[in-house]
């Protein structure tokens, strides 16, 4: 008996010192970025605040690498010599503020050269904190950032967000998102008060990652280092330590300590197994919210228009689906389980009239606008043209009335001469015979009957271009799952087809459209061979 308590004994100390430093290494080191004072967007007025706060690591021992209202360039430098002494740390502090855009892999934090940076320009524009925090990985269980306001997003191009959703996590990093205040108090109240753990420490702020109710930031600053206890024993007490706290935070810090250690696998299981107990547990809770298929595709639906794939819409909770939800639980700081409750459904239900609404609204605004551009002016051509693009839209039951007025104008006002010429005009319905009646009547509202029909007419070519454009997409897109697979890229790609389910409508048609414009393909609104090519190829 006395010797396992010896060995427990000695375990724990090892266990809670896995961290500290060892002789000659350095021990605290801190990284704080700071942007306030932006020379094309929005300023922030955090900079005084980040200041006090790296003075004050300075002040508790932190080797403190800071920067302040620098571009790009400044930052990575920055980086480089946070990274130099970082590589020896015991603990790693890193904090940062200012713009921050984010994709689904990524986030950086923008230098202050930035100008409304998108997708394709943000990697040059910012630093990349993913990359930061790989610096940090070695120091697992003593490598925490902190992360203060991030901007707003009107200010981002094309494909980014704000904030650090897409950013990766090394094992045993913990993140953290809250204002300066919190940030403040998270420090010097939280990390660097003894006996805290991380989850005490970080409870009032957004968290993810490397998160224990029984290790903390401090832990073993004034017990044995490592070296002290040395040989099998020393293992051995760690490892009885790790099952007697009997957590995945003590298991992982026991792999992290010994990767080739005797009790790896065992390790593995115990971890494997609580995670097993954790899954078992999130799918009851998901099972009593009584879900039916109908309700699985509306979530399921909801994901995929707020951004999230879940490789199908069809009611079936498989790993697309799942994956969908932890993306989602990871983009709003939720724990990543891959399973539903009540709060999780009604929040992303929420967003999903949100996104609705706005786009909504980004509609109306497009049908508008073109409305002023086409049918506002009364003309015929203008009345048709809006009727095309959008035969259900906001102003349709106007246009037609008013083009309806138009023909009624056309056959009262006209004489029978006109009438006459005019009839005989329609029955030879040719280019020629048109082109004759405007000659003769160029004053006349026939004439523009006219007009239209040549063009028309000249549309036929664009007809049979259409109908090539509609074999070829027969010949392509031979099934429903195919055609949703174009419906879900064009979502990716920034355009609206609507609800994808497989099924081309209007929408559908009109996002096509839209596609081949922007590409300057033949805008049939069919997924002929060269727009399936663009598609597939993202371009």
């Amino acid at each position: 008996m006395s010797v396992l308590f010896s060995r427990i004994a000695i375990g724990i100390a090892a266990l809670v010192a896995v961290s500290s430093s060892s002789p000659g290494r350095a021990a605290d080191v801190a990284l704080v970025l700071a942007n306030s004072d932006y020379r094309r967007m929005p300023d922030f007025r955090t900079g005084d605040e980040l200041r006090a706060i790296a003075e004050d690591l300075a002040r508790n021992g932190f080797d403190v690498v800071a920067a302040f209202d620098e571009d790009t360039r400044d930052l990575l430098a920055a980086a480089d010599r946070f990274r130099r002494l970082s590589d020896d740390a015991d603990r790693i502090l890193i904090v940062v503020s200012g713009h921050i855009a984010t994709t689904t892999t990524d986030a950086w934090l923008l230098g202050t050269e930035a100008n409304r940076p998108d997708l394709m320009s943000v990697a040059h524009e910012g630093l990349s904190l993913s990359g930061l925090a790989r610096f940090a990985r070695h120091a697992a269980g003593r490598s925490v950032i902190l992360v203060g306001p991030t901007g707003k997003g009107d200010v981002l191009g094309t494909g980014l967000g704000v904030g650090t959703r897409g950013m990766d996590l090394p094992q045993g990093v913990t993140l953290a998102r809250g204002s300066v205040e919190n940030l403040r108090r998270a420090i010097f109240d939280g990390l660097l008060a003894r006996g805290k753990s991380l989850d005490e420490a970080l409870s009032h702020m957004s968290a993810r990652g490397f998160l224990s109710k029984s290790v903390g930031f401090t832990a073993g600053r004034d017990g044995p280092r490592p070296g002290v206890i040395e040989g099998s024993a020393e293992e051995d007490g760690f490892w009885n330590a790790v099952r007697a706290i009997d957590t995945e935070a003590s298991y992982e810090l026991y792999i992290s300590r010994y990767p080739r250690g005797r009790f790896v696998e065992q390790a593995r299981d115990r971890i494997a197994a609580l995670e097993g107990d954790r899954v078992r547990e999130w799918a009851r809770e998901e099972e009593q919210l009584g879900l039916n298929r109908n309700d699985r595709r509306r979530v399921q639906g909801q994901l995929t228009l707020l951004g999230y794939n879940t490789r199908g819409v069809d009611g079936i909770f498989g790993n697309g689906t799942r994956n969908a939800i932890r993306a989602w639980q990871r983009a709003n700081g939720y724990p990543q389980t891959g399973y539903l409750t009540r709060t999780i459904m009604n929040l992303i239900a929420s967003q999903a009239r949100e996104v609705e609404r706005e786009r909504e609204e980004e509609e109306a605004r497009a049908d508008d606008a073109y409305w002023e551009r086409t049918g506002a002016r009364g003309t015929v051509e203008g009345l048709r043209a809006y009727l095309d693009r959008y035969p259900r839209g906001r102003h349709a039951a106007e246009a037609r009335d008013r083009l309806a007025a138009l023909e009624e104008d056309v056959r009262e006002d006209e004489r029978a001469e006109v009438r006459a010429a005019w009839s005989r005009a329609r029955e030879a319905d040719t280019i020629e015979a048109y082109r004759d009646f405007i000659e003769r009547y160029p004053n006349t509202r026939a004439a523009e009957s006219a007009r239209e029909r040549i063009r028309e007419l000249r549309e036929k070519g664009r007809d049979a271009s259409i109908r090539k454009a509609r074999s070829e997409e027969r010949d392509i897109l031979r099934n429903p799952i195919t055609m949703l697979l174009v419906e879900q890229r064009l979502i990716q790609l920034g355009y609206r087809p609507g609800v994808p389910d497989g099924n081309f409508d209007d929408n559908t048609r009109n996002a096509i459209r839209k596609f081949q414009k922007d590409r300057d393909i033949f805008d049939s609104g069919y997924v002929d061979r060269k727009t399936a090519g663009f598609l597939l190829s993202g371009r």
